[in-house]
C-alpha cells in the first residue's frame, strides 16, 4: 500500500514538473517574441521621416511610377499606410478634411502672395502655365486667381468674394497672367508639347513645366470633393456648366501620364506647406505621389515597392501585425 502511494505521488510530481516546464517554455517564447518585436519596431520607426518636416521620396522607376513609402505613427498620412484603391481614397478624404479651415475667395489673394512666391525672388509670384514672375503683392493687374479645376465645372454657381467652398480651396487656386486666364477660360486639359496653348480639339495644354502640377491639383480636388469626377469623356459638353452634372474634369489618362513625366518639384513642396499653414490641410499627391497609382491605376503596394526597400517593408508589415494582435 505504501509503495502504491509512493508511485502515485512520484507520477503526480513528474506530471506537475512537465506542466511547469511547458508553461515556462511558453512564457520564454512569448518573452523572446516580444523582445524581437520591440527591436524590429524600434529599428523601423527610427528610420522613418519626421512628421513635422515631411521629406517623402519622389524616386521613380524606369517606367515613371513613384516608389511606395510607409510612414511613422506621428506622420500626417499614418492612417493611410497599407491602403489601396477606394479604401485609400476614402482615408485620404478623411485626413485632408480633418483640420481643414476654408478661406474666403477674397482672402485667397493674400494667401497666394505667399504660397505662389518664387523660390528665387520673394518679391515675386510665379504665374501658372507661363512661369512668368510678377510682383507678389496683389494689384489686380499683375496676376489673377486661376481655378485649375474651373469654377464652371465645380458643381456650383460662379464664386463670389465671400465664398468659402470648393471654389475658394487654396490648393486649386494659382496666380495667373490675366491674358492667359482669359484664353484658358474653363477648357479641359488636352495633349500638347512645349509652351501652354489652346489645342485643336478645344482643350488647353498647360505647358511642359506645369502639366504635373496641374495633374496633382486635380487629383487633390477629386479626393477632397467626392462629387467631382475625373474622366476622359464628355468634357466638350458646355451645356451643363455650373451644375452638378457638369462637375467633371480631365482628361484623366493624360493627367496620369503628366504626373509621371513632370515630377514633384520644390516649388510645389513649398506651396503645399504654405497652404497647409493657411488652411490646415495638404495635397497628398505632392507629398506621396505614389498614391496616384494606387487609386487610379490599380497598382498594388508590391508593384511600387523599391527593391532596396523590400526588407524594410516586410519588417513594417510584421510590426503592424504585432500591433493589431496586441502583443
Amino acid at each position: 500500500m505504501a509503495d502504491k502511494v509512493k508511485r502515485t505521488t512520484y507520477k503526480t510530481v513528474q506530471k506537475r514538473m512537465k506542466q511547469a516546464k511547458k508553461s515556462s517554455s511558453k512564457q520564454l517564447i512569448s518573452f523572446l517574441f516580444i523582445i524581437a518585436a520591440a527591436a524590429i519596431t524600434y529599428w523601423y520607426t527610427s528610420n522613418l521621416p519626421e512628421a513635422e518636416t515631411p521629406n517623402y521620396s519622389s524616386d521613380q522607376s524606369t517606367e515613371g511610377f513613384y516608389f511606395y513609402r510607409t510612414v511613422g505613427a506621428s506622420d500626417y498620412y499614418f492612417d493611410a499606410n497599407l491602403l489601396v484603391g477606394d479604401a485609400l481614397r476614402d482615408e485620404l478624404n478623411q485626413i485632408i478634411t480633418s483640420g481643414f479651415t476654408p478661406i474666403s475667395y477674397a482672402d485667397a489673394k493674400t494667401v497666394l502672395e505667399v504660397s505662389d512666391q518664387s523660390l528665387t525672388d520673394s518679391t515675386k509670384v510665379m504665374n501658372v502655365y507661363t512661369g512668368l514672375l510678377v510682383p507678389a503683392v496683389w494689384d489686380s493687374t499683375s496676376w489673377h486667381r486661376e481655378h485649375v479645376w474651373p469654377n464652371s465645372r465645380l458643381g456650383i454657381e460662379r464664386v463670389s468674394e465671400s465664398s468659402k467652398n470648393q471654389g475658394s480651396d487654396m490648393h486649386n487656386l494659382r496666380a495667373i497672367t490675366p491674358a492667359v486666364n482669359s484664353s484658358r477660360s474653363d477648357r479641359f486639359y488636352a495633349d500638347g508639347s512645349g509652351d501652354a496653348d489652346i489645342t485643336d480639339d478645344g482643350g488647353f495644354y498647360p505647358g511642359d513645366d506645369h502639366k504635373g502640377d496641374v495633374a496633382r491639383i486635380l487629383f487633390y480636388m477629386a479626393v477632397k470633393y467626392d462629387f467631382l469626377i475625373l474622366t476622359n469623356d464628355g468634357l466638350e459638353d458646355e451645356s451643363n456648366h455650373y451644375t452638378m452634372a457638369g462637375a467633371k474634369m480631365g482628361r484623366l489618362s493624360l493627367l496620369l501620364e503628366w504626373h509621371k513625366e513632370d515630377p514633384v518639384d520644390d516649388f510645389e513642396r513649398n506651396r503645399n506647406q504654405k497652404i497647409f499653414e493657411a488652411q490646415g490641410n495638404r495635397n497628398p499627391f505632392i507629398d506621396k505621389p505614389e498614391y496616384v497609382h494606387l487609386i487610379w491605376e490599380s497598382k498594388t503596394i508590391n508593384d511600387l515597392t523599391e527593391p532596396v526597400e523590400t526588407a524594410k517593408h516586410q519588417t513594417f508589415l510584421l510590426s503592424m501585425m504585432i500591433e493589431k494582435r496586441g502583443i
